[in-house]
C-alpha cells in the first residue's frame, strides 16, 4: 500500500486533542473505498474536517487524501482541500467565501481550483431536517487530464446541503455542488448515510458522482465511488 493513502492518520490523533476546545468540531474518517470509472480499483481513503463557530461566523475546513495501488503500480490518487467561511446577517440569510482545491491523477480533470463568493439560506434549521442553499460567483482554474493544458474562466456556483436527522443514532446527508463556466461544468453529487456505533464513533456509507461536461478524448465524463468509513467526532457541535 502507498504510503499517501496515510497522509491523514495524524488527525486522528490531533483530533482529541481539540475535542474540549469549544466552538471547534469536527471528525476524522478512515475507509475502504471501490471505484468505477477512469479509475476500477480498490483503495483507502482518509479524511478530515474541522469546524469552527462563533456567534454569527462559521468556517469549514474539510482535507481527503485518495490512493489506490494495484499490482504495485499508483491507480488512483486523489487529493481535495476545501475552506468555507459564512457570516449569518439577517435572520437565516448569511454571505460565504469559499476556496477549494482538487488534485485528480486519473479523473477527467487533473487540477481544479475555484474561489467564489455568494449568498446562502438556512432554508430549515431543525431539529430533525437541516437544509442549506446557495448561489454564487467566482473564478475557476483548471488543468486537462491528458493535455496539461490549462484555462481559466469565470463561474456561476449552486450549493445544496440537507440533512435528515433519522434517530439519535444515524442520519443521512445529501449534498449538490455545481460549478458552471464557459469551458465546463463541474457537478458533484455526495450522499451519505451515518450510523454511531458507540460513543463518538460512528460509520457511514457515502456514494459519490462527479460529471465534467467538457473533457479530453479518450476521458470519461463522470466518476463514482462508494465508501464504507470508520470515523471519530470530537467537539461539541452548536444547537
Amino acid at each position: 500500500m502507498q504510503r499517501n493513502a496515510w497522509l491523514l492518520l495524524p488527525c486522528l490523533f490531533v483530533a482529541p486533542a481539540v475535542a474540549d476546545a469549544a466552538p471547534w468540531w469536527g471528525e476524522a474518517s478512515l475507509g475502504v473505498l471501490s471505484t468505477s470509472g477512469n479509475s476500477e480499483t480498490r483503495s483507502i481513503n482518509g479524511k478530515f474536517a474541522l469546524n469552527y463557530q462563533q456567534d454569527a461566523w462559521r468556517n469549514v475546513l474539510t482535507a481527503q487524501a485518495i490512493n489506490t495501488a494495484d499490482s504495485g503500480e499508483t491507480s488512483g490518487e486523489r487529493y481535495l482541500v476545501t475552506d468555507k467561511v459564512d457570516y449569518t446577517f439577517s435572520g437565516q440569510t448569511y454571505a460565504f467565501l469559499a476556496g477549494e482545491f482538487e488534485k485528480d491523477m486519473f479523473g477527467g480533470i487533473r487540477q481544479r481550483t475555484s474561489q467564489t463568493t455568494g449568498l446562502g439560506r438556512h432554508v430549515l434549521t431543525g431539529p430533525r431536517h437541516l437544509l442549506d442553499i446557495e448561489l454564487g460567483a467566482g473564478a475557476r482554474q483548471q488543468e486537462a487530464q491528458e493535455s496539461r493544458e490549462k484555462d481559466s474562466d469565470l463561474i456561476g456556483r449552486f450549493g445544496l446541503d440537507y440533512q435528515w436527522k433519522l434517530s439519535d443514532t444515524s442520519g443521512i446527508r445529501q449534498r449538490v455542488k455545481v460549478e458552471s463556466g464557459e469551458s465546463n461544468t463541474f457537478t458533484e453529487s455526495v450522499s451519505e448515510l451515518k450510523l454511531y456505533v458507540i460513543g463518538n464513533l460512528f460509520a457511514s456509507l457515502i456514494f459519490t458522482v462527479q460529471n465534467n461536461s467538457e473533457v479530453e478524448p479518450g476521458v470519461k465524463h463522470t466518476d463514482s465511488s462508494t465508501a464504507v468509513n470508520f470515523s471519530y467526532a470530537f467537539g461539541a457541535k452548536p444547537g
